[in-house]
């Protein structure tokens, strides 16, 4: 009884000192409009030297609290990323959707994000990105800029398939620097197959595929699925990082987990390390440890074929894959 009166009470303060965040958060100043792509890359220009580092995420989704929190969380780590003085940390890429749905508001509470991170802060559009309002509040939705030894390109490909001539272009100047690394809203391969995304039977993204490999790109970062996950493709490093705050709805086992990556530059070495962030406490314990449980009682149904055997084969929704020439239409 003794324990329950101790533990109780503890407990509610826990939960309690995990929120305190967010509601320092309400109250936070926006950073401003001018403070966007182009003037965090204009921080860069007098930047020297082969060995640096940059942060990578994606997909906060920004606006809603529950992603706010989140957000708030990876932040805290990624401003102590600079704290064993081992290497500089040049500035901060977003790989999208940075706003829930692309109102306003979402917008406001992205650039209080962004006037927390110690770092520059360049941002890719998403499809949840209202396009007006992204280049009112982040600037260029489209661009490429040079840090050092390196080169990097950020497409729009939010809606469509990016713009490829464009692309080759870039590709084309980013011959001159010993990396190269793309960066896109939605990745051109199938980061998880057990569900509807299935860019895979999209043409542009195989052709993006043959175009980036033809150039020799280092890394490829993208984001809009809510996980992390590491593709190879014609020896290329496809890296999908979409943990940025967004309630995660993958299992955990397979890369569904909030998290950012942490890429650092040697010369002519380019590893990453990918940096995985536990939800606030309230959060873990009102969604994140209930999504883990269903997942388990999904799997344990699954073994049993209590009910249905799952005996009806289910054909492809494009039919013609197989057929003729898909790729290059």
């Amino acid at each position: 009884m003794k324990l329950k009166k101790i533990l109780f009470p503890l407990i509610v303060i826990l939960l309690a000192y995990s929120f305190l965040p967010l509601i320092s958060f309400w109250f936070t100043t926006p950073a401003l409009n001018s403070d966007n792509n182009q003037a965090s890359i204009k921080r860069l220009k007098d930047n020297k030297g082969g060995y640096f580092s940059f942060i990578v995420f994606g997909d906060s989704h920004n606006g809603l609290f529950t992603n706010d929190a989140s957000t708030l969380k990876e932040i805290w780590h990624m401003n102590r990323e600079d704290r064993f003085r081992k290497v500089p940390i040049d500035f901060v890429l977003h790989t999208g959707d940075v706003s829930l749905n692309g109102s306003e508001w979402d917008f406001k509470s992205w650039k209080k994000m962004q006037t927390l991170i110690k770092y520059p802060v360049i941002a890719a559009i998403g499809n949840h990105d209202d396009r007006k309002l992204f280049e009112e509040y982040c600037g260029d939705g489209q661009f490429a800029f040079s840090d050092r030894n390196s080169y990097f390109i950020v497409t729009n490909n939010a809606e469509n398939g990016p713009d490829l001539t464009w692309l080759e272009e870039r590709l084309k100047e980013g011959q001159k620097y010993d990396h190269a690394f793309v960066i896109m809203h939605k990745p051109p391969c199938d980061p998880y197959q057990q569900e509807w995304y299935n860019i895979d039977n999209a043409p542009w993204a195989y052709q993006l595929r043959k175009l980036l490999s033809k150039y020799s790109v280092d890394m490829v970062f993208a984001g809009h699925k809510h996980m992390f996950k590491h593709q190879r493709f014609d020896n290329i490093d496809y890296i999908t990082t979409g943990g940025g705050g967004m309630l995660i709805e993958i299992p955990e086992s397979e890369g569904g987990y909030l998290h950012y990556i942490r890429v650092m530059i040697n010369h002519d070495y380019v590893t990453y390390e990918v940096r995985k962030v536990s939800p606030p406490l309230w959060l873990h314990i009102t969604y994140y440890l209930g999504k883990e449980a269903l997942y388990w009682i999904r799997n344990w149904y699954g073994s049993g074929y209590i009910f249905g055997r799952n005996t009806k084969i289910i054909e492809p929704k494009v039919q013609e894959l197989n057929d003729k020439e898909y790729w290059f239409e």
